[in-house]
């Protein structure tokens, strides 16, 4: 049993030590200024299934949905999810486009200068990617340390590609840039006007000028397909920009709110509103928290029980504060959480009912809940 134990940890250690390795060589072979084809292929791809399960696993609220100060995400998503295509088509051109350039032996120097402008476009979205997690998040109300410790794994993740890429291809350009001239010059064409642009291209950065020109008509080109499949022509700028407290982001998000998890705050919360119909802010336990009618009408039957009959409303807070917290720890997306105000809906209904049936003034009680001290008083 121990043999098997300690077998067992060693290749468990071997499978997750196993992949940072790889990509560190892969590094330290660029640094040197070497590329190794299978080495490179096993980076690349160990790099996108670190960076596809960070951004699964990293599960962020957009910059419309007020933070909780008490749950995990500690700050909203760095990429706006309606715009994320047009940058994921753009990335793959540029990689496309550094596949070309890395395997083709012999290319016309129009057919480079266009994959060096899609190279040039794919490290575009590169840095502003790095540039958008790397530089920090200000999240309103949460401190840097908890974002720290929550996020800089994921942001590790998601970083590994792109820099991978901008490595790549810097080596990339180093040995074009020492080629190109020597390789193009034994090449001549009957046709006057390639025979003109090839000895253009031959001076100097020439050719990276003029790819840098050709990536206007192919962007163009990209973003009008992209336009037919309901992207907008300014979405690789609205993929940042359109989020909150991250360096290029440029909208506000509602302040954080402060919610207990083990209550139906959750639900009105997270739920669509169209549906779960959130009224106003309230004040629990001297946190801003939002509310909707149905979570009042189930605080006031509490508060309700609790007043007149004590023993039973401990045994119903007993069993809530039991089974509620492990059911309200799955309601983390909006599908969940409408899920649960509907099943709480005929509860809702008899709530309401024993309330109308015994209490005096039932709305204004229902009207009263999470509010301060002192509106509370003056309505009820």
């Amino acid at each position: 049993m121990v043999i098997q134990e300690i077998s067992l940890n060693i290749i468990l250690g071997i499978l997750i030590l196993l992949p940072p390795v790889l990509i560190l060589l892969d590094i330290i072979n660029l640094c040197r200024r070497k590329q190794k084809l299978v080495l490179e292929a096993i980076s690349f791809s160990l790099g996108l299934v670190y960076m596809l399960l960070g951004w699964w696993l990293w599960d962020l609220p957009d910059f419309t949905t007020p933070l909780n100060l008490y749950d995990s995400p500690s700050v909203h998503e760095p990429f706006n999810g309606t715009h994320m295509p047009t940058l994921l088509v753009i990335a793959v051109l540029g990689f496309i486009s550094y596949a070309v350039l890395r395997f083709a032996k012999k290319l016309p120097p129009l057919a480079k200068a266009f994959c060096i402008g899609g190279v040039y476009a794919g490290c575009a979205v590169c840095i502003a990617f790095m540039v958008q997690l790397l530089s920090g998040a200000r999240p309103e109300g949460i401190s840097p340390s908890r974002y720290l410790q929550g996020n800089w794994f994921f942001i590790t993740c998601l970083c590994i590609v792109p820099a991978l890429f901008l490595l790549h291809v810097i080596l990339l350009f180093i040995g074009l840039i020492k080629q190109t001239a020597s390789a193009q010059k034994q090449v001549t064409y009957e046709n006057r006007f390639l025979s003109s642009v090839n000895t253009f291209l031959l001076r100097g950065a020439n050719l990276y000028w003029v790819a840098l020109v050709l990536l206007i008509p192919l962007l163009t080109v990209v973003i009008l397909i992209l336009c037919l499949f309901g992207q907008q022509p300014d979405s690789v700028i609205l993929a940042f920009t359109q989020t909150s407290d991250w360096l290029l982001s440029g909208e506000i998000a509602p302040p954080p709110v402060a919610y207990d998890t083990h209550y139906l705050c959750t639900v009105s919360l997270r739920g669509h509103k169209k549906l779960v119909r959130p009224l106003r802010y309230g004040i629990r336990r001297g946190e801003k928290i939002v509310v909707n009618r149905q979570l009042c009408i189930a605080n006031a039957f509490e508060q309700f029980l609790e007043e007149k009959t004590p023993r039973f409303h401990r045994a119903v807070r007993n069993f809530y504060d039991t089974y509620g917290y492990p059911i309200s720890r799955f309601i983390k997306k909006p599908l969940s959480a409408d899920i649960v105000y509907l099943l709480m809906k005929p509860l809702e209904w008899i709530f309401l009912f024993v309330l109308y049936l015994f209490d005096e003034r039932p709305e204004s009680r229902i009207q009263s809940q999470y509010l301060p001290t002192g509106w509370r008083d003056k309505i009820l």
